[in-house]
């Protein structure tokens, strides 16, 4: 028997599932980080949407959003995602897509059009990444540093050439970018005083921790300081207690893999989008 529970804040999702999405703590390290952060802050979310599906009274997969944001899903037998849809469908009129492994995501968007109408169509395919030590590259120039308060702008404006490069959307907004910088989240790689690379290392678990935003402009790549940058942030995460790192790359980008790969990044998963086309747009 499937049973899927909706919680409408955080606090209540992670002492329903938190055990369980702890087993795979690298696995379910964006659902975990987005469901720590939401509960530190105490703030009611309107529509958002925190799902447990159980099977035979055990935890058997989770979903959550927090609008206006896509559905994320972990895996999920195909006999629950029908009650996950229409537990969501029951509470939302849209969705703008939903991110998972590729099985459970693609059938989420397929029951979701059977239910609501219109259309679905895949989206990118990424790699998650975990790392637990780092293989340093040699032979690259600058060092690692924070990004300062008066580099706000520029983090924004190389936020706005990693979402067109990736086609990931980057929170630009000030509010969100500024937080980063202030509290020690986001980092420069700096080459002769010029600042060339950025990345932020953010959403920790209890013992992991995100890395993400990789981004070198145009005129400064193929020099090794994306590689340096994510290494050396990697060592100052593990240095700072965690067990491992994770990232996501876009698997269609050989380069972006190879670079993870060469300082100790091992693929655990591949998920999906599947973007969600509304009946007006049919």
């Amino acid at each position: 028997m499937v049973q899927v529970t909706i919680h409408e804040r955080p606090e209540a999702f992670l002492a329903h599932a938190e055990t369980w999405l702890l087993e795979r703590e690298d696995h379910n390290s964006l659902l975990l980080s987005l469901s720590y952060a939401r509960a530190e802050t105490g703030r009611a979310e309107s529509d958002a949407i925190w799902a447990v599906v159980e099977q035979g009274g055990t935890v058997a997969g989770c979903a959550l959003r927090t609008p206006p944001y896509k559905v994320l899903v972990t895996p999920v037998a195909p006999i629950g995602i029908p009650s996950l849809v229409r537990a969501f469908a029951d509470r939302v009129e849209e969705i703008p897509a939903v991110l998972g492994p590729t099985d459970s995501a693609e059938a989420f968007a397929m029951e979701w059009v059977a239910v609501r109408g219109g259309g679905w169509r895949p989206g990118m395919e990424q790699g998650v990444y975990r790392l637990d030590q780092v293989e340093a590259p040699d032979g690259v120039g600058g060092q690692m540093r924070l990004a300062r308060p008066d580099e706000l702008e520029l983090a924004i404006a190389w936020g706005e050439g990693f979402a067109q490069d990736t086609g990931v959307v980057f929170p630009t907004a000030k509010a969100v970018v500024e937080s980063w910088i202030n509290h020690g989240l986001l980092y420069m790689w700096e080459d002769e005083g010029v600042p060339v690379s950025i990345t932020v290392a953010h959403g920790r678990t209890p013992v992991g921790i995100r890395i993400g935003y990789v981004y070198t402009p145009p005129e400064a790549r193929r020099r090794g300081y994306a590689s340096a940058l994510v290494a050396q942030v990697s060592q100052a995460m593990l240095d700072d207690g965690c067990n491992f790192c994770v990232l996501y790359t876009d698997m269609s980008n050989p380069t972006s893999n190879g670079i993870y790969q060469t300082i100790g990044y091992r693929l655990i998963e591949q998920v999906r989008d599947f973007d969600i086309v509304p009946p007006s747009a049919v």
